[in-house]
């Protein structure tokens, strides 16, 4: 967890873009999102994103917080945001993600 706050831990900046992109069809009410995730995580595994990286100490301290209240992260600096999207979508099924 030490490494959190660290920018070197951070994807190339093609996969951010890769995924960012995805973010607009997240603001559609009209969007199938068991479709959307399934596509956010293929892009996440196309990409490499956060691969190599093990954020699962941070994840079950301060991602519980994030899933617990989604407004954090319009705060939360984008290592954050790596970390919670990488751990989540490398380590779990859609089927997992979705309540």
């Amino acid at each position: 967890m030490n490494n959190i706050h660290n920018l070197t831990i951070l994807p190339k900046q093609q996969a951010i873009n890769s995924v960012a992109a995805l973010s607009q069809d997240f603001n559609s009410y009209s969007t199938d999102l068991s479709a959307l995730l399934t596509k956010l995580k293929e892009t996440i595994l196309e990409s490499k994103f956060m691969f190599g990286q093990n954020n699962s100490a941070w994840m079950s301290k301060r991602g519980r917080d994030f899933l617990a209240n989604p407004k954090l992260f319009a705060y939360a600096p984008l290592t954050y945001i790596c970390a919670f999207l990488g751990e989540l979508f490398n380590n779990f099924e859609i089927k997992d993600t979705i309540k």
